[in-house]
């Protein structure tokens, strides 16, 4: 099942799909998976086992695993739609959270660039978080405040709550963070705010539209100022 097609299943909430904005591993991570493919591919061969069989099991099983492990990096999305937004991993066994507009603080969306630099000037670690939906190749998203990670879910999670970060607005709600790929930030962000307008969510729309691109420095002294919101 395709994420856009995923995304579907919530169109009651939050409407049509506008948009689907993939943050996959580049080029670099999927060499880097090959090579550990290769090497322990290599391993077994220098142990040959008495039948072809046996001996190309072993290869066989690490390709399996390496192709399982290129899926569950390459499920991140951020799916913008008519009434809100659909994010998080989509693959396999794994699902999105939805937040619609109005569940959305006005004024801190924002779009974000130098985004390898979240962690040094948000003092989080880099450590995994349901809300805070960044990898190590992910270098632009989108910033905002909004509902607590269990209040976006939509259904019974025994693992997820695990990775759920306290409330680090300035208000006790819950900063998210979500890469756009590929796609410009502001690009991502123009289309929430005209889609948020559309919705009803006027003082979002307008607050979104209005909001200049914020590059991360690493500084904690400029994350106030970057990251709106964010206590």
């Amino acid at each position: 099942m395709t994420a856009r097609s995923a995304a579907r299943r919530h169109r009651d909430e939050v409407g049509e799909v506008l948009a689907v904005h993939a943050d996959r591993p580049g080029p670099f991570v999927v060499v880097g998976v090959v090579a550990v493919w290769l090497l322990f591919s290599g391993l077994t061969l220098l142990n040959p086992a008495e039948s072809p069989v046996l001996m190309l099991a072993p290869t066989a099983v690490f390709a399996v695993l390496c192709a399982l492990v290129l899926v569950y990096i390459s499920g991140e999305r951020l799916i913008v739609c008519e009434r809100g937004l659909v994010l998080g991993s989509f693959a396999p066994g794994l699902r999105p959270s939805v937040i619609r507009y109005e569940q959305i603080v006005p004024g801190s969306l924002v779009p974000v660039t130098g985004a390898r630099r979240y962690a040094a000037e948000t003092g989080t670690g880099g450590y995994p978080q349901s809300t805070v939906r960044r990898s190590a190749w992910t270098r632009q998203g989108v910033h905002f405040v909004g509902p607590s990670p269990k209040e976006a879910r939509r259904h019974r999670a025994l693992l997820a709550p695990l990775q759920d970060p306290p409330p680090r607005s300035i208000d006790g709600r819950w900063v998210w963070f979500a890469g756009t790929g590929a796609t410009p930030p502001a690009q991502v962000t123009a289309l929430i705010a005209r889609a948020a307008g559309a919705a009803g969510a006027v003082e979002l729309a307008r607050a979104t539209a209005a909001a200049p691109e914020r590059a991360l420095t690493g500084r904690p002294a400029d994350a106030s100022a970057h990251l709106p919101g964010l206590r």
